[in-house]
């Protein structure tokens, strides 16, 4: 516990607050789109935009970590969100033939920011912590992180009840101001080794250890995203109203976020290839088993084992991007690595959404299945290549 005491108000609660603003928003930004004369597709479109700019910002921002350090970048970061946040509000009070291209470039440069956001948090977490403790410390700032897109939803749809949908993004703003004043004024232990740029630093990553696993995190990434098209598909294809489909939803989520610290002990006691292989075997058991069952029981079932999977293995990816890393250098590489996240996290819906109109559902279903199956299998293959922190051994006792 000293380990998340070290890291809570400089990286957890900031976290959390942010991701309060940024869940809020995720559900809103079509509606205000087409609120200011979107067509559906446009609207949906800016999602998409959002995310490529997102994939493309994330070498760049690790560069620009490298060069001004963590806390820095972090600060810097959710000031321009904030901007960029002003921006949508002042679009949508404005409702005016500039709005919607205001509102769509606020957007797409609010993604694009906020990856520095999320690799700086990264980055400290990674050069702070000890390695028999760091799987821990990424998994409760996932934790953090996904505790902040449940409450933020539930504060975004009571503020909705009575004020306008800007009052969303305002919201946002004030999350992102409270974050920055949180990250500028807690005081980090100034023994901490600072960061070194170097320019003989991709001599010291192995590199092909990084692409094996990569390709592995690639797999998990798309089951992942994947995941949030199938299942509301599948629910509506058992003609399930949304309200029960967003319950089970819920309910899953709730169990992912109650196995978040077996998970990290888990990562740290019994090792990052073992954690890996039951989450994408859980995972792909879960989603085969929607297709197999046809009933309100067994999609309860495929979404049970499926968030047990997704939860112990909360992050994972974080926690082998930062064991990969080096010492110098460490938020270029993590630039990188993340970048290599992107591609599984864009191509997984969309590969879904082309083998649903090439072959149905339910075969789309059970290719996702195969995905974090084949992932799996894959780490298994090349473990002793990737060479990644395995089961701690204990001393014994005197």
């Amino acid at each position: 516990m000293r380990v998340l005491r070290s890291i809570l108000w400089p990286v957890l609660a900031p976290a959390f607050l942010y991701a309060c603003g940024t869940g809020a928003l995720a559900p809103v930004i079509v509606l205000a789109a087409i609120s200011l004369g979107a067509s559906a597709s446009l609207a949906g479109g800016i999602v998409t935009f959002a995310a490529v700019a997102a994939a493309i910002n994330a070498i760049p921002s690790g560069y620009v970590i490298n060069r001004f350090g963590e806390r820095p970048s972090m600060i810097g970061a959710t000031v321009v969100a904030g901007s960029m946040t002003g921006l949508c509000v002042v679009a949508l009070i404005l409702h005016n033939g500039v709005s919607l291209p205001l509102f769509i470039g606020a957007i797409v440069l609010l993604s694009a920011v906020e990856v520095i956001w999320s690799l700086a948090r990264q980055a400290f977490i990674a050069e702070t912590v000890r390695t028999e403790s760091l799987a821990l410390a990424m998994t409760s700032l996932g934790g953090a992180q996904r505790a902040g897109q449940l409450v933020g939803p539930l504060i975004g749809s009571v503020l909705l009840l009575w004020l306008p949908l800007y009052s969303v993004f305002v919201m946002h703003l004030v999350m992102a101001l409270a974050a920055t004043v949180l990250i500028a004024r807690v005081k980090v232990d100034p023994s901490r080794r600072p960061h070194k740029s170097a320019d003989h630093t991709a001599v010291k990553v192995r590199w092909s250890a990084v692409v094996l696993a990569g390709i592995a995190m690639i797999t998990l990434s798309m089951a992942r995203k994947g995941k949030n098209v199938i299942i509301p598909l599948w629910g509506d294809h058992l003609h399930l109203s949304a309200s029960t489909i967003s319950l089970i939803v819920a309910l899953g989520s709730a169990v992912e976020l109650i196995l978040l610290y077996p998970g990290g002990r888990l990562k740290d006691n019994l090792g990052r290839v073992s954690t890996f292989v039951a989450c994408v075997a859980l995972l792909g058991i879960g989603f085969a088993i929607l297709p197999l069952g046809g009933t309100l029981t067994w999609f309860c079932i495929g979404i049970g084992i499926a968030s047990v999977g997704n939860g112990l293995g909360s992050g994972i990816n974080m926690t082998v991007g930062a064991d990969l890393s080096p010492p110098v250098g460490r938020a270029k590489f993590l630039g990188y690595w993340n970048a290599l996240g992107q591609i599984g996290s864009l191509s997984g819906p969309g590969l879904i959404s082309i083998l649903i109109a090439l072959a149905g559902l339910p075969v789309a279903i059970g290719a996702l299945a195969l995905f974090p199956l084949a992932g799996g299998a894959w780490m298994i293959i090349f473990r002793n290549r990737i060479g990644l922190p395995g089961r701690r051994v204990r001393a014994p006792a005197r």
